[in-house]
């Protein structure tokens, strides 16, 4: 045999050797686990009761995903999810314990959703944060809600309209209707430097006469405000909108502006809310400048003035104007007097502009925020006039 020939074969038989090597590797999905062995969960609820953590979690039903029975238990409307809850010490053990109640292994990456009542909101919620960030299947983009009712009431109710309450609760996050906050986001709010949050307030509308009553929807209506990482108090409208607008959060809204002499209002619906925060040190003294500036459209006049005359134009604008002063002042008078709290993340903005400055007197910021002189400019303009932009919508010609 030929040296070549020889050299054609040993190459060949380390070829094979090396194929047969790899094979012994391959051993499969040794650890896989089947969708059928698996309980989906799309949210969570954290409670406070009988001085214990109280963990709820929405669960997913595949097979009733397709519908066919109307007569689901403890989910929507549909069949498709169901709930579970258990209590413990920590929210670590209450989960150990909830696993306990469920027959499969529960996967909580598709949990898109996590409310926490105010009750468990007052004993602090550090150890739900740490929690979330730290189990390795929770999303650190899953939104977060706050509701004065038990959590587990929320995640119970019968949606008629999408699958569960967890789509509910997202799509209204998504629609930015209060705040849009993720875990991942609540977590740098609270050991940030303003060290506070402001959280959706969610509430259960009452059910359509004659249904059960988990077959409603759960809607916004208000915020949760936090100091540190303890719930503080709930606010409703109009202090809302001013506290929402000074986050530079605010969308959604229709606000009714009633300009003097005239009778009746103007409805004016913002289309683009911009808040800009100027920090400023002179010597000892803090302040800070926040120009609010907006553009809005009337959706509805039901006043005698025409929007086409300039000066029924501008007097809507200043109008505009100051009734959303008022409402900034308001919520600053909260924030700063009342709560001492910086819910605007004003720290945020001293610390980018003026490091040494702030790390100085950093131990010092919550006197130095309700000391702070705040110079608040609103710059309102209505740059849409709907379809029509005579009075009470009525058309300037008729008969065409």
């Amino acid at each position: 045999m030929t040296d070549p020939m020889k050299k054609r074969m040993i190459s060949a038989c380390n070829t094979w050797l090396l194929i047969c090597f790899c094979c012994t590797l391959l051993t499969g999905c040794w650890d896989r686990i089947e969708i059928n062995d698996l309980a989906i969960v799309l949210a969570t609820g954290v409670d406070y009761k009988n001085d214990q953590i109280e963990l709820t979690s929405q669960i997913f039903i595949p097979r009733k995903a397709g519908g066919g029975d109307s007569t689901g238990s403890g989910g929507s409307p549909s069949g498709v999810t169901l709930t579970r809850s258990a209590e413990g010490h920590t929210i670590a053990e209450a989960l150990n314990r909830l696993q306990r109640k469920v027959p499969r292994n529960m996967f909580w990456g598709h949990c898109e959703v996590i409310v926490i009542s105010e009750d468990a909101g007052k004993k602090g919620i550090r150890e739900f944060i740490d929690f979330f960030l730290r189990y390795p299947q929770i999303r650190e983009h899953a939104y977060v809600f706050s509701t004065p009712d038990p959590a587990k009431n929320i995640l119970a109710l019968l949606d008629p309209l999408e699958r569960s309450s967890a789509e509910s609760l997202r799509e209204m996050a998504n629609m930015k209707l209060g705040t849009r906050i993720t875990v991942l986001e609540l977590a740098q709010s609270i050991e940030g430097p303003n060290q506070s949050v402001i959280l959706s307030r969610m509430l259960t509308l009452a059910p359509d006469e004659g249904q059960d009553k988990l077959t409603t929807t759960p809607y916004i209506k208000g915020l949760s405000l936090y100091k540190g990482d303890r719930f503080n108090r709930s606010v409703q409208e109009p202090l809302t909108v001013g506290i929402l607008m000074l986050a530079n959060e605010l969308n959604n809204i229709i606000m009714p502006v009633n300009v003097e002499p005239e009778r009746g209002s103007f409805s004016i619906q913002p289309l683009e809310v911009k808040t800009i925060l100027k920090p400023n040190i002179s010597g000892s003294q803090w302040s800070m400048k926040v120009d609010v500036q907006t553009r809005g459209e009337v959706v509805l006049n039901t006043t005698n003035g025409n929007l086409t005359d300039p000066a029924v134009l501008k007097k809507l604008e200043e109008t505009w104007a100051s009734q959303l002063k008022e409402m900034a002042t308001s919520a600053l008078r909260l924030s700063q007097r009342e709560m001492r709290t910086d819910l605007f993340k004003f720290a945020v903005e001293f610390r980018r502009y003026y490091p040494k400055q702030w790390k100085e007197q950093e131990k010092r910021w919550e006197q130095i925020y309700s000391d702070m002189d705040v110079d608040l400019q609103i710059h309102a303009q209505v740059v849409r006039t709907g379809k029509s932009a005579g009075p009470q919508g009525i058309p300037d010609e008729q008969g065409r």
